[in-house]
């Protein structure tokens, strides 16, 4: 049924701020178990195992819980269990969603777990589903502004997205392990039915829509591999809704035996495939969005999005991730703060979003020191651009990578970063450029200590960029350093000049 916007967050306590934290999600088809480094702004995941217990299998149909599927996931969740006490996770959260709310018998299976020491069990509403969902999109992707839609094994939950708020949402009984085995009428008619029945969505024409969910997941794998797409990371790849719609529309009314023939296609999906790509199509029809952009966060994510404070949530995720996991990649006191302020001037007028990457290329500057010299600016472009970071899109995942190449190579090769310049633009290009050569700049400067780079001014102006240097420091500078500025300066198509005095 229709939900109504969400006002807030009421949190049953905080996520631990220090120490691993892990949750075992019990959804309709399968059992997760993730452990984060840590409840943070930007979660990093250290351990990911899933088994396929298929719980909301024939619940339609009984009303009860597959007894198979819960013989499964209890003894999965008791070896979840012994694993995350041996990784010393600090917190341990299960998640019992559609499947275990719906079923007859779902209270037994929660009291059974009970039982078992060391878990928090919660079973989700269909609204705090939605929620989480919506949260998990958010902590993601900061700007997410649309609709949001996480279609899981036994349900759909669809949340109105807008600058970091959720508005309204709904959950619907149409995930499709849950229709396939239901044994009442046409299932296609019911996801039809189901979609057309919600209200809201007709208000949300043209916002972009956002992709939650292992078989929309898998649909974008699939997307993927046909278009020879050349980075295979789900999150926040787009395509255009009428792209989206017609490769749906084609997948929906193939067989299971043609599906496995297709490269990409998962073998796990292809009986619940045709299904989700049948959601999606009419989905896409009833909100007309321009583009559809997949998540790879969702309700796990959203959990510990919606216990953090108020000040955590307003940090960019990818500026967290780079401030968290570049500290392990600095063998100087020369700390990023530095360095982004001194390179500030040369890069007035940027874009937020510039601003944002500048200042992740300042924690993650030191990231391949440990590599061999000759491969130093060929594994700092394939850590960057494959980097487990959210908070940016594809293309500004190859901008980032690119000016870490830069900044320890000022003239890759281009089938060194071909993906990147695949990627990108020519704004985007010349920013990496540019970004890498000052950093590389920087490091010559200062030899990665710290206190050197204030007394030395980078100064950009309408034909040059200057490097103001007092006289004292003057017998300092090298040929390396003439180098390194001339560099600079022609990615800023300026001239380069020492000034000291």
């Amino acid at each position: 049924m229709d939900g109504h916007p969400t006002a807030g967050v009421s949190a049953a306590r905080s996520p631990h701020e220090k120490g691993r934290v892990g949750i075992i999600d019990v959804g309709s088809n399968s059992i997760r178990l993730v452990v984060y480094e840590r409840a943070s702004r930007a979660p990093l995941p250290v351990f990911n195992e899933k088994v396929l217990c298929g719980l909301a299998r024939g619940l339609d149909a009984t009303g009860r819980l597959n007894p198979e599927g819960v013989e499964m996931a209890l003894a999965n969740i008791d070896r979840f269990v012994t694993l995350a006490h041996n990784m010393k996770v600090a917190s341990l959260d299960l998640l019992a969603t559609a499947a275990v709310r719906d079923a007859a018998d779902g209270a037994d299976f929660m009291r059974e777990l009970a039982s078992r020491p060391g878990i928090v069990a919660h079973t989700v509403s269909g609204q705090d589903e939605a929620r989480f969902s919506g949260y998990g999109v958010i902590c993601g992707m900061p700007d997410a502004d649309g609709v949001m839609g996480d279609l899981g094994g036994g349900s759909l939950e669809l949340v109105s997205l807008t600058n970091g708020q959720l508005g309204a949402s709904t959950t619907l009984p149409i995930g499709p392990l849950r229709l396939m085995s239901s044994g009442r009428g046409d299932p296609r008619k019911t996801v039809v039915d189901a979609v057309e029945n919600v209200r809201w969505l007709r208000e949300e024409q043209g916002r972009t829509f956002y992709a939650v969910g292992g078989a929309w997941r898998s649909f974008a794998r699939l997307h993927m591999e046909q278009a020879g797409y050349p980075l295979h990371i789900i999150h926040q790849y787009e395509i255009s809704a009428d792209e989206a719609r017609a490769v749906a529309r084609l997948i929906a009314v193939q067989s299971v035996k043609s599906l496995e023939k297709m490269p990409g296609v998962s073998r796990r999906r292809v009986d619940t495939l045709p299904l989700a790509c049948l959601a999606l199509d009419k989905l896409l029809a009833a909100l007309k969005p321009r583009n559809v952009v997949f998540s790879a966060f969702g309700l796990r994510e959203g959990f510990y999005y919606s216990r953090l404070s108020e000040a955590e949530r307003a940090r960019h995720p990818l500026i967290t991730f780079a401030e968290e996991q570049g500290e392990g990649w600095h063998r100087f006191d020369l700390s990023p703060q530095e360095i982004f302020d001194w390179l500030s001037p040369a890069f007035a007028g940027e874009s937020d979003g510039e601003r944002v990457l500048r200042t992740a290329a300042c924690h993650l500057s030191d990231i391949s020191w440990d590599d061999h010299p000759d491969y130093r600016a060929e594994q700092a472009y394939f850590r960057v651009l494959h980097l487990p970071a959210p908070g940016m899109s594809h293309r500004e995942r190859a901008i980032l990578a690119m000016a870490l190449t830069y900044r320890y190579k000022s003239d890759p090769k281009a089938a060194m970063i071909d993906t990147a310049l695949r990627l990108t633009d020519s704004k985007g290009r010349s920013f990496a450029r540019r970004l890498g050569a000052c950093l590389r700049l920087a490091y010559n400067l200062s030899g990665g200590a710290p206190g050197l780079l204030p007394q030395l001014q980078l100064r950009r102006g309408d034909r040059e960029l200057r490097l103001l240097v007092p006289t004292t420091l003057k017998r300092t500078l090298g040929d390396v350093t003439a180098r390194r500025l001339e560099t600079a300066a022609q990615a800023f198509d300026l001239k380069p000049m020492i000034v000291s005095g």
